[in-house]
């Protein structure tokens, strides 16, 4: 498969966009895909925003509309409901657009990931939630202007990358996904605020996790949980991370897979039982020392390829954040360079 970077686009207007001749890929030492020669830029770039976003505001996204028309043919689509950043995305790879970038949080990122993967299009992402995990995990700067500057000078350099993503019987994520507890609480949120989801203050997160946590120590387990070609064991909770911190709380990472890495498969923490007494000292782990993983009812696995999740019961899944239907078997896998991405 050829390189989004290495495309030929159609004409534009020189005096803006001088036309530019192909040359001979040079792979560099950190894997990064250039073009010696003249520059193969990104033409057509669609802008994707939410709105609603929570960091996101009309001075802002003026700024970052000026700075990336000043480079590229730029089109601006904002968001009217879940789903939309999927048909928008989808859309623009059936356009043949070359870059499509996204201002809002995880799980409108997550919307346009899935219409993108697979595809000679590639992916930019500028922080607009409350916790802009994907962001972070890049290396991006935090300041949404900051991140554009960024995302403008790698795609003027032509510079792209693959990256791995997770896959959760077909839906794609690029940070986490889980089921059980965290699964359970992002349902939760989403019965109790189910309009206002992606602005909300993270102390009702705060609230929602705290009663499941409450309510699920002390369960027995009710899920299956196999790793690879590993025995199944039983499990209360699920959680597969391609990051480490895995999600993060008021600014600080919550270190669910410490091991977790893009360079790598997938990391799995699996929880057998959950007391009541442990609760707080998990809880000091996962913001630091990640030793909880060390803890004798909870089983880990690095860089793994397959996660088979089953149990007699629905249970409820998340991938970066957003909740699917509830099933009882859930078979997630490592797809190895699905998307390109500019960061």
């Amino acid at each position: 498969m050829s390189s989004p970077c290495s495309r030929l686009f159609r004409a534009a207007d020189p005096r803006t966009h001088p036309p530019s001749r192909r040359h001979v890929p040079e792979p560099a030492a950190d894997g990064i895909l250039r073009y010696s020669g003249e520059v193969m830029r990104f033409r057509d770039v669609l802008l994707i925003v939410n709105p609603v976003a929570r960091t996101v505001s009309r001075p802002t996204l003026a700024v970052i509309e000026k700075a990336l028309s000043a480079d590229f043919r730029l089109e601006v689509a904002e968001t009217k409901q879940r789903g939309h950043a999927s048909e928008l995305a989808g859309q623009a790879v059936a356009d043949g657009v070359d870059l499509v970038i996204v201002f809002s949080g995880d799980g409108t990122i997550n919307e346009a990931v899935n219409a993108v993967a697979g595809t000679e299009t590639a992916l930019g992402a500028l922080p607009g939630g409350a916790t802009n995990i994907l962001v972070r995990a890049l290396e991006l700067p935090l300041d949404p202007v900051e991140a554009t500057g960024v995302l403008i000078a790698k795609a003027l350099d032509d510079s792209c990358f693959r990256l791995h993503l997770g896959r959760a019987d077909g839906r794609y994520f690029a940070v986490n996904c889980g089921a059980g507890v965290d699964a359970a609480a992002m349902r939760r949120l989403d019965a109790k605020f189910p309009k206002t989801k992606s602005s909300f203050d993270r102390v009702a997160f705060r609230v929602v996790a705290g009663e499941l946590l409450v309510g699920y120590a002390g369960r027995r387990p009710d899920l299956s949980v196999q790793v690879d070609d590993r025995e199944p064991v039983p499990a209360l909770s699920v959680m597969v991370g391609r990051t480490d911190p895995y999600t993060y709380f008021k600014g600080r990472g919550i270190r669910m897979t410490p091991e977790a890495s893009f360079d790598t498969g997938l990391d799995v923490l699996s929880v057998r039982k959950l007391n009541r007494r442990s609760v707080p000292r998990i809880a000091w782990q996962v913001f630091g020392s990640a030793r909880h993983v060390q803890g004798r009812d909870i089983d880990y696995w690095h860089d793994a390829a397959r996660v088979l999740v089953t149990s007699e019961t629905p249970f409820p899944v998340q991938v970066d954040g957003d909740v699917m239907r509830e099933r009882t078997h859930a078979e997630i896998t490592l797809a190895r360079d699905a998307l390109w991405v500019v960061a």
